[in-house]
């Protein structure tokens, strides 16, 4: 059985570059808001950077449920209907990720205003970073369901094998928002409300504007999977639900990881906070760059295993993990030898510099693992082997957090850099030992 997807029996090569290329430049260009909003606010002062950096884990959630977990698994679901030749099942799909985008945004709104006070007071002793950090959240999240919609009508894109499109999205959220950031984000001399609600604001109107050009995507004529209401089904819906969920469950504790350690570093102070926050922002460049190539793995390795070939669907996905760690752990030591590359771009304090610069020399030559555990999460979307992806993520978590109970502002700081180092190693580990020997063993 071949099916009807194009990318079945294509040479994989050239398949994979051509899906690859544009889904990693989308994917850089859906980040670098972030990156932009850090060299806006950077005049600012590190009270600004440190209340963007404190909400920054919950933005950086909302993009992993809607373009990683349920993304993903919207694209899995795509990419194997059309493999199995299932027109319909494509069509429901497309209805499925509508409403769980419009459920979600709300979702993610509300936990926001309830949640979000609390975690802000708990990871810093500063009342002017706090309200600055709830200021910023409140402003923008109203706006974050536009973001899932561009996420997930993304998704549904890329399980077409349609990378292209997803990065003119991608381009105009880039685009909007430089223009809007240079209107709407003050200078150095407002205050740090300002710069935080004008950064907030920039935002959310750059949401919108992508969200109005990847609906006119969904609906345009070439595109092979059209909305049709009826076509939805309740069953459906559960299978993605229960699949994106687990997938869910791994970003969420990402971000637990993440507020872990911001929790950790907020104990050396605003400069530590803000350069460890700097550094860690580098995710914006990695991430990308593993999910571009693990989009386009999503997309090649689902139409296989809904044709029912399985085995081969395997083979390809541990071709795509092997180029994703090659990328990233070389990237990773570039940056271990020369931090400063990347810290003075993004930061202008020279003690906040010399945090970032300081963690990224001992953090970055782990990111190969990093790269090994997030590609083999992305690759499980297809393959629905989301256990231990997900038990990685559970073991990297664990580790940080035992940095809760002894990591003291009289410990040095190369001990804490040195325990979230050895959790990414332990997060790559298993998840890759526990594919090879479990469900995808040949």
């Amino acid at each position: 059985m071949s099916g009807s997807s194009p990318l079945i029996d294509a040479p994989l090569a050239p398949t994979m570059f051509k899906l690859a290329v544009p889904g990693v430049v989308g994917a850089l260009l859906t980040s670098l808001p972030g990156l932009i909003e850090a060299n806006f606010l950077k005049e600012s002062g590190a009270q600004a950077l440190a209340a963007v950096a404190l909400v920054y884990p919950l933005v950086i959630l909302c993009g992993m449920f809607s373009a990683g977990a349920f993304g993903g698994a919207i694209s899995g679901f795509v990419a194997r209907a059309l493999g199995a030749g299932n027109q319909e099942e494509a069509s429901a799909v497309l209805v499925c990720a509508v409403a769980i985008s419009l459920v979600g945004g709300i979702a993610m709104w509300a936990v926001v205003v309830l949640l979000g006070p609390w975690v802000y007071a708990y990871a810093s002793d500063s009342p002017q970073v706090v309200a600055s950090a709830h200021h910023y959240a409140t402003t923008l999240f109203p706006f974050i369901t536009a973001f899932w919609l561009v996420n997930m009508l993304s998704s549904v894109l890329r399980g077409c094998g349609d990378m292209v499109r997803p990065a003119i999205v991608a381009a105009t959220l880039l685009g909007s928002y430089l223009v809007l950031a240079s209107i709407l984000i003050p200078d150095g001399d407002s205050s740090v409300l300002a710069a935080v609600r004008g950064a907030a604001y920039a935002m959310a109107a750059a949401y919108l504007i992508a969200m109005t050009l990847v609906i006119y995507f969904i609906w345009h004529p070439s595109q092979p999977v059209r909305f049709r209401l009826a076509a939805f089904r309740s069953g459906l819906l559960l299978q993605i639900l229960r699949q994106g969920l687990l997938a869910a469950s791994q970003s969420i504790m990402t971000i637990v990881y993440a507020l872990v350690t911001t929790v950790i570093f907020s104990r050396y102070g605003t400069d530590w906070l803000a350069g460890f926050g700097l550094a860690v922002r580098l995710e914006l460049i990695m991430v990308p760059v593993i999910f571009g190539i693990g989009a386009s793995m999503i997309a090649i390795v689902g139409a296989y295993v809904g044709a029912g070939r399985r085995q081969e669907a395997i083979g390809i996905a541990w071709r795509g993990i092997g180029v994703n760690v090659a990328l990233i752990g070389a990237l990773g030591i570039m940056l271990a030898f020369f931090p400063a590359t990347w810290c003075t771009v993004v930061g202008s304090d020279p003690a906040v510099i010399q945090s970032c610069s300081q963690s990224l020399r001992v953090v970055a030559p782990t990111y190969a693992f990093f790269a090994l555990g997030l590609s083999c999460y992305l690759a499980s979307q297809a393959l629905s082997t989301l256990a231990y992806p997900v038990l990685g993520a559970l073991v990297r978590l664990l580790i940080v957090a035992t940095g809760m109970f002894w990591i003291t502002e009289q410990t040095t700081i190369d001990s804490g850099l040195y325990l979230v180092a050895g959790a990414a190693v332990a997060y790559g580990v298993v998840v890759a030992t526990g594919l090879r020997l479990g469900p995808w063993r040949s």
